[in-house]
């Protein structure tokens, strides 16, 4: 892992891991997760890696012991209404940013899963959440805070089984919107509607 050179010299140093998620949902937010943490925060949590690659069981046990421990993170969402204002990159870039914002000290490391940041000397990282154990932290909590959006929404949506797919294009979810279009909370900037 790339933090491992970092804290073998100093595993006291905090680094910042940052990660999205929900940019390719068809409807809802997108939203990020930061996690500011150092060597020793990590060792009290135990099954680290790519929020994909774990059960959501696992993901929510995870998260769990981010609260027990008092893992300092930050999460923010830009709903699918700015995202059809400002576009998909503009409003990606807006919520790692205020995550970041939200935690960063000065010399702190941040590394951030695939999207360049010119602020905060952010690296960016090819599959960070495989090669850097703070970024698969930050996109579990980030997973798991969207997720909970996306299952508590009101029961009018319900026609497009939201709990379950988290606004992502199933084949099921690309049938609800043939039968009842788009909603409110759909991203209509994603053309949904032609595409289907």
């Amino acid at each position: 892992m790339i933090e491992d050179k970092v804290w073998n010299k100093n595993p006291n140093k905090y680094i910042i891991g940052v990660d999205e998620v929900g940019r390719g949902s068809f409807a809802g937010p997108i939203s990020a997760a930061a996690v500011r943490v150092n060597y020793f925060d990590l060792q009290k949590i135990n099954g680290i890696k790519d929020s994909k690659k774990l059960s959501e069981k696992n993901r929510n046990k995870i998260y769990e012991l981010v609260l027990e421990n008092k893992i300092n993170f930050s999460f923010h969402s830009c709903s699918n209404k700015e995202i059809d204002l400002y576009g998909i990159m503009a409003t990606n870039e807006k919520v790692l940013k205020d995550t970041i914002s939200d935690l960063y000290i000065k010399n702190d490391l941040v590394y951030v899963d695939h999207f360049k940041i010119n602020n905060f000397d952010a690296v960016s990282l090819i599959k960070g959440e495989d090669n850097c154990l703070p970024i698969a932290l930050a996109s579990i909590v980030a997973k798991v805070l969207r997720d909970e959006i996306m299952k508590n929404l009101p029961i009018k949506y319900d026609v497009y089984n939201f709990y379950q797919n988290k606004g992502y294009g199933t084949k099921q979810h690309r049938e609800a919107i043939k039968k009842y279009g788009i909603s409110d909370l759909h991203r209509k900037s994603f053309n949904l509607l032609p595409t289907l």
